[in-house]
């Protein structure tokens, strides 16, 4: 049985080629430079003559060789011709990226696979050790606080001085050589305070980071069986799963994403099986030159963000086209006048009651629609409460102005 398919949506790679930098001295050869804008162009270097001299050549030597051809461009070929723009140079366009399989197997090979996916950079958090270390700092807080009330309530009744003058205390201090006095005490919580505050400021912050999903939790467990990267012994951190957290801050759509990703891959094995072909033939139009070099893995897939994401918004516009016209046109067939026309100028009772059934039934209809809304509302963004209760209110408001305006006797 082969093993399962490690899957993430959450690359983030972009697509555009770098560019190399130039000197700021010289900034009339480079290239130009707009308001808003920074257009850097590549410096021949003083190669253009040269160039020209020998497309002059290659050129004589071509019509000496050949017949002349003295066909006309096509009208598509004169549209799309200006805008046609020169390769970049391979010392532009080139990338490098870290292969799984050329990185030592170990921990330099784990390290690779978690930081070439953000969904994969899982790493435990150690709640129950942060938490031992700010209940021990917090006891010995405490004891330091008794202790300085103690001191407050003997100098209160002795020297009360002392309580009223800080430079009195210091000055009594001094004279009391290495007894444990207040100022010692103070000097303690103050030490153990600034600790204290240290490890509860980064507990919280720990808090506020995002839990990896089921689905890339198990990618990354499927990794380590996969491939055993360590020792047993040493894989006990990623089995701990509620003390996991993830780097990746949570798209939008992550959830969806992830479905969408799934269902192309289960359709990228059916498409690879019906024409035997032997890479997966959607992975090329959703991974990048970039995704394709980390790994040679078959049990590897990664996917572009961006490219999913135009997906996404492309099924995200059909979900809202659907939504918003279906229900209008069910409506209108419902409480279309024509349906409910009759002989003479009267309107017989039969007629106000296959209305009214017709208008019941696109109540119906609009229950149903702003229920799919609303759940659509709530898979496929992250609005809070209010505002799914606000837009939902908007959606129901529309088509209830709808069956206002069409429904009755008459209109």
């Amino acid at each position: 049985m082969a093993p399962n398919r490690s899957m993430t949506g959450d690359t983030m790679i972009s697509e555009k080629d770098p560019q190399s930098p130039t000197s700021p001295a010289n900034t009339d050869n480079s290239g130009e430079t707009l308001r808003g804008d920074a257009i850097i162009e590549i410096h021949d270097h003083g190669s253009s003559t040269s160039r020209s001299l020998v497309d002059t050549h290659s050129s004589v030597s071509e019509d000496s060789a050949q017949p002349r051809d003295n066909k006309r461009p096509t009208i598509l070929r004169r549209i799309t011709g200006p805008f046609k723009s020169e390769p970049e140079p391979r010392d532009i366009t080139e990338t490098r990226t870290r292969k799984l399989e050329e990185t030592p197997n170990g921990f330099p090979r784990l390290a690779a696979f978690q930081s070439s996916e953000a969904n994969f950079s899982l790493y435990r958090s150690f709640n129950y050790l942060h938490s031992r270390v700010l209940l021990d700092l917090q006891d010995e807080i405490t004891c330091l606080e008794k202790e300085l009330d103690e001191i407050d309530w003997i100098d209160s009744q002795n020297a009360p001085n002392r309580l009223m003058s800080r430079e009195i205390d210091e000055d009594k201090a001094v004279d009391e050589g290495d007894t444990r006095n207040r100022r010692v005490i103070l000097r303690e919580i103050k030490d153990k305070l600034l600790e204290y505050d240290e490890v509860l400021i980064k507990a919280r912050s720990l808090e506020a980071f995002q839990r990896p999903s089921d689905r890339n939790y198990r990618s990354v467990r499927r990794y380590y069986h996969n491939t055993a990267p360590l020792m047993d012994s040493e894989m006990d951190s990623i089995r701990s799963k509620e003390d996991t957290v993830s780097l990746a801050n949570g798209r939008e759509w992550a959830k969806f994403d992830g479905s969408v990703e799934t269902m192309i891959g289960s359709f990228d094995k059916g498409l690879q099986w019906v024409f035997r072909t032997k890479a997966p033939p959607l992975q090329r139009f959703f991974r990048t030159p970039e995704l394709k070099a980390k790994t040679t893995n078959q049990y590897i897939s990664f996917y572009s963000s961006s490219r999913i994401d135009k997906l996404i918004n492309i099924l995200i516009t059909f979900v809202i086209f659907i939504l918003l016209v279906i229900p209008v046109i069910t409506m209108y067939q419902l409480t279309n006048t024509a349906t409910h026309a009759g002989g003479g100028s009267g309107v017989s009772s039969g007629v106000v009651d296959s209305n009214t059934r017709d208008t019941f039934n696109a109540v119906g209809v609009l229950i149903v629609f702003t229920l799919l809304f609303s759940a659509a509302m709530s898979l496929l963004t992250k609005a809070a409460r209010h505002e799914l209760f606000a837009a939902s209110a908007a959606y129901c408001a529309i088509l209830v102005v709808f069956i206002g305006n069409f429904t009755g006797p008459g209109n």
